[in-house]
C-alpha cells in the first residue's frame, strides 16, 4: 500500500499545466499552426514573427525539427510547447519564413536601392562583355588546329576585334552623353552577342570571321562610355570609384568564367559551342535591362528620368546634370553627365587639355598590357609550361581571380583616403603608380624565370596590381569634367583600342622572330609601364577642367592648311564686314 501512495505526491506538479486541448495531428503547416494558437484562450501571449533561427525544444536551434516559441506574455506558460514542424512541411507551407537561397536573393534585390540595382545589371553586362572577348584566346587553339593556322595569323585573327572596337569609341561616348547610356549600353551589347553567336556561321573564311569578330568589338566599343555615364547619373562622387570598380571588375569576372567554361564546353561540343552559348546570354541580358528599367523608373523616378538624360522628358534631371557640370562637381545626387544637343562638344578643348592628352596616353599603356595579356596567355601558358589547353585554361583563371580581389581592395580604399582629406589627385597618381610599377617589376621577373610555376605566380601579381587602374585612370574622366565624361573616356579609349590592333599582332609577329615570350609579350608591356607612370605623374590632373570658347574656337594649324577651318581673326573680319 505504501508503494501506491508515492504518486500522490506527484500531481501538484501536473496542476500547473493548463487543460489540456484535444491531441494536434503530429505536425501542422505553421499557417494552420498559427490559426490555431490564435483561437486558443491559452495563447494570449504574443508571438515572434516567424524568423530564423527556430527554437527546438530544447532550446538550440536545429535544421531538423523547428518551433515556434512564444515571448513571454501575461497569460503564456513558460513551459508551453509548439508544434513541431519537420523541413518538409515548412517548405510546403506558404506560411514559412525560412527562405530559399533563391527567395532569399529575390528578397534582397527587390529591397535593394534603385541606383545599386543600376550598378549590378551594368557590371553583369562587363560580366558578359570579356566572356565574348575572351572566348576566342581559348577557341583560337582549336580553330588554328582545324584551319592550320600560324602564330602571325592567329594574332590578326584575335586583333580583328579591336579594329571596331576603334571605330566605336568617340561615336559612342557622344551617344552615351546625348542619348544617355541606360540606351545606349544595351543596344552594343545587342550587336556583339548577335555577332559573337554568328563567329561559327562565318569562320569558314577569314573574311568572314574578320568582319564578325570587328562587329564583336564594334558593340563592345560603346560599354565603357555608357557605362561611366551610368555611374556619373546615378552614383555620387564620393561612392564613384567604389561604383566604377564595382562596374569595371566585372570584366576580370568575365574572364575568369570565359577561361572556366570555354575549354568544358570546346572539349565536349567543339569550339562552335562557346560562341552560340555566350552570344545567347548576352541577348537575354538586353531582355532583362529592358524590364529592369520598368522597376526602377517606377521605384525612382528621379534616377529613372536621369538615365534618360536629353533624350528623356525630365527638364530637371537635365537642369541638375547641367548645373552639376557648370561647378565643376558630380553633385551630391550624381546625376551628371548630360550635354546639350544644340550646343557644339569643344572637340579642339579636349585635344588641347594636357591632363586629357596624359591621361589617353596612359589608358593606351594600360590597354597595351591588359590586351596582349589577355589575348595570348593561355597561348603562353600552354607553351611555356607545356600545357594542354584544358590545364593551361585552368593556369588562366589565376590573374582573373587576382585583379578580382585587387579590384575589390582598389576602390575602397580610394574613396576612404579622399573621404579622409587626401587630395583626389594624390590618390589617382597614387594608385595608378602602383597599377604600372608594381606590374613592371613583376614582368621584369617573370621574363628572367620563363617557363617556370613562379613566373606563373608573377605574371598573376601583375594582373592583379594592375586592377588598381580602377581608381586611378577609369575615375580620371569625371574628375576632369562630370558633364563630358563618357565623351572624355571615348576619346581616351580610343587610343587604348590602338594596342588591341597593333600590340596584339606585333605579339605574334614578334614571336614568329624571336621566340622569346619574354621579348615579345612582357618587354613592350614594362615600356609602357616606366613611360606611362611618367607621363600622368607629370601632366595627369583631378582638378575640373575649362573646355570653354577661348580653347575651342582656335582651329588648329592643320585645319586651316588643310582649308578646314577659319581662324579667330578671320571670324571676326567676316562678322565686321
Amino acid at each position: 500500500m505504501q508503494s501506491l501512495s508515492r504518486p500522490t505526491a506527484r500531481p501538484p506538479r501536473l496542476a500547473s499545466w493548463t487543460a489540456p486541448r484535444p491531441t494536434p495531428p503530429t505536425r501542422l503547416p505553421v499557417a494552420a499552426a498559427q490559426r490555431k494558437r490564435d483561437a486558443s484562450p491559452a495563447s494570449s501571449g504574443s508571438w515572434d514573427d516567424v524568423q530564423p533561427p527556430y527554437k527546438t525544444l530544447s532550446g538550440t536551434t536545429s535544421s531538423t525539427a523547428i518551433v515556434r516559441a512564444p515571448t513571454a506574455g501575461p497569460s503564456a506558460p513558460t513551459d508551453r510547447r509548439g508544434e513541431l514542424l519537420d523541413d518538409g512541411a515548412a517548405g510546403d507551407s506558404p506560411g514559412n519564413s525560412s527562405p530559399s537561397p533563391f527567395t532569399a536573393l529575390l528578397r534582397w534585390w527587390a529591397e535593394l536601392p534603385a541606383q545599386y540595382k543600376i550598378t549590378v545589371a551594368t557590371s553583369l553586362s562587363f560580366v558578359i562583355c570579356n566572356m565574348d572577348k575572351v572566348n576566342i584566346s581559348v577557341a583560337i587553339l582549336a580553330m588554328s588546329r582545324d584551319f592550320g593556322w600560324s602564330p602571325t595569323i592567329s594574332g590578326l585573327v584575335q586583333s580583328s576585334f579591336f579594329y571596331g572596337y576603334l571605330l566605336s569609341q568617340i561615336p559612342g561616348g557622344y551617344a552615351s552623353s546625348l542619348l544617355g547610356g541606360r540606351k545606349v549600353l544595351p543596344a552594343g551589347v545587342a550587336v556583339w552577342s548577335a555577332a559573337t553567336a554568328a563567329v561559327p556561321v562565318l569562320a569558314g573564311t577569314l573574311p568572314g570571321l574578320f568582319l564578325s569578330r570587328a562587329l564583336v568589338g564594334l558593340g563592345e566599343g560603346v560599354a565603357p562610355s555608357a557605362a561611366t555615364d551610368i555611374v556619373a547619373r546615378s552614383i555620387p562622387t564620393e561612392q564613384r570609384s567604389r561604383a566604377i570598380s564595382f562596374v569595371f571588375g566585372g570584366l576580370h569576372v568575365g574572364s575568369l568564367l570565359g577561361l572556366l567554361i570555354a575549354p568544358a564546353c570546346i572539349e565536349r561540343f567543339g569550339w562552335p559551342s562557346v560562341f552560340y552559348l555566350f552570344g545567347g546570354v548576352g541577348l537575354l541580358w538586353t531582355v532583362w535591362w529592358e524590364r529592369l528599367m520598368v522597376e526602377v523608373t517606377a521605384q525612382d523616378p528621379e534616377l529613372g528620368a536621369a538615365l534618360l538624360g536629353s533624350g528623356g522628358t525630365s527638364n530637371t534631371a537635365k537642369q541638375e546634370g547641367q548645373a552639376e557640370a557648370d561647378s565643376g562637381t558630380a553633385g551630391h545626387g550624381g546625376h551628371g553627365g548630360v550635354i546639350d544637343a544644340k550646343q557644339p562638344v569643344p572637340w579642339r578643348a579636349f585635344l588641347r587639355n594636357p591632363p586629357l592628352r596624359a591621361l589617353g596616353y596612359t589608358h593606351f599603356c594600360n590597354n597595351w598590357f591588359h590586351y596582349t595579356m589577355l589575348a595570348w596567355m593561355p597561348t603562353y601558358f600552354t607553351d611555356a609550361l607545356s600545357l594542354d589547353l584544358s590545364h593551361a585554361a585552368q593556369v588562366s583563371l589565376l590573374p582573373p581571380i587576382a585583379a578580382i580581389a585587387a579590384s575589390a581592395l582598389a576602390g575602397p580604399s580610394a574613396d576612404a583616403l579622399i573621404a579622409r582629406g587626401v587630395p583626389v589627385v594624390t590618390v589617382r597618381k597614387a594608385a595608378q603608380s602602383i597599377a604600372f610599377l608594381g606590374p613592371a617589376a613583376c614582368l621584369l621577373a617573370a621574363s628572367q624565370l620563363e617557363g617556370s610555376l613562379a613566373s606563373v605566380a608573377l605574371v598573376t601579381m601583375s594582373l592583379g596590381l594592375a586592377s588598381f587602374s580602377l581608381a586611378g585612370l577609369y575615375c580620371n574622366h569625371a574628375d576632369l569634367s562630370p558633364r563630358y565624361a563618357s565623351v572624355l573616356l571615348g576619346m581616351t579609349n580610343t587610343s587604348g583600342a590602338l594596342p588591341g590592333i597593333v600590340g596584339v599582332a606585333f605579339t605574334g609577329l614578334l614571336f614568329d622572330f624571336t621566340g622569346s615570350w619574354g621579348w615579345s609579350l612582357f618587354a613592350p608591356s614594362i615600356f609602357f609601364f616606366l613611360t606611362g607612370t611618367a607621363a600622368y605623374l607629370k601632366w595627369g590632373s583631378a582638378s575640373p577642367q575649362d573646355y570653354g570658347e577661348v580653347s575651342n574656337s582656335e582651329p588648329f594649324a592643320v585645319e586651316r592648311w588643310l582649308g578646314l577651318a577659319k581662324s579667330t581673326d578671320d571670324d571676326k573680319a567676316d562678322k565686321l564686314e
